[in-house]
């Protein structure tokens, strides 16, 4: 199954995740593949990925691969908008295009984490 996991991270925190991979890995230790999309912070994340993008997203993952005139005809908006948000999102790797230029969600599961705390 392709998952990807979307959230907020540090980039210490980002380097700490990847120092432990690499030392596993020298270790001999089998190290899965992740698939991961991290911000600084919840407002880059929101501002990335905005209720609009997130219901694209929803009605590519549930009508399979589409036209952009189709996904916008569906979403009844306006084609450019569609096709700048859609820009972005294949940018940041939550869509594909496929060999015959139709958009789709090539994730099997996208999970959302995110923590409020206080600061250390």
């Amino acid at each position: 199954m392709k998952k990807l996991e979307i959230g907020t991270k540090s980039l210490k925190q980002m380097g700490a995740d990847v120092l432990e991979a690499w030392q596993a890995a020298e270790a001999g230790q089998n190290v899965a593949p992740r698939q991961a999309l991290y911000f600084g912070n919840m407002p880059q994340l929101l501002a990335a990925l905005t209720p609009t993008r997130w219901a694209m997203l929803e009605a590519l993952k549930a009508c399979g691969p589409v036209t952009l005139y189709a996904l916008a005809k569906q979403l009844e908006r306006n084609y450019s908008n569609v096709h700048s948000d859609a820009a972005k999102l294949l940018a940041m790797g939550l869509i594909e295009k496929n060999s015959s230029g139709k958009m789709f969600v090539p994730w099997d599961e996208i999970h959302a984490d995110f923590t409020l705390k206080a600061a250390a």
